[in-house]
């Protein structure tokens, strides 16, 4: 007896770029990055499914400087009448201003 395995992995990930602003100026440092995991298995013993987001965002300013920075992520999945759809939304900001 043959047993099918069914696998399907969707890896996303956004990272926005870390920036620097200019000491003795105001300055300003962060970064942030988000990211998604989804895999899917079906066999003979029945299903199974991963799914993992995560989301960060850090910084810091001195000097007048200003660190804006955000991060978001959602994984899921919809099980209707005409077959199953995975989805991944990631988002990722980072923005220092100096003085």
């Amino acid at each position: 007896m043959k047993v099918a395995v069914v696998l399907a992995c969707l890896l996303v990930a956004v990272a926005a770029k870390p920036q620097f602003g200019f000491p003795g100026f105001g300055s300003a440092t962060g970064g942030a990055n988000s990211g998604s995991f989804q895999g899917q298995s079906s066999g003979l013993l029945g299903n199974s499914q991963v799914q993992n987001s995560f989301a960060s965002a850090g910084g810091s300013a001195f000097g007048g400087g200003a660190s804006l920075n955000s991060a978001g992520s959602t994984a899921g999945q919809s099980i209707g009448l005409f077959g199953n759809t995975q989805f991944a939304n990631n988002q990722a900001t980072s923005n220092q201003f100096g003085r």
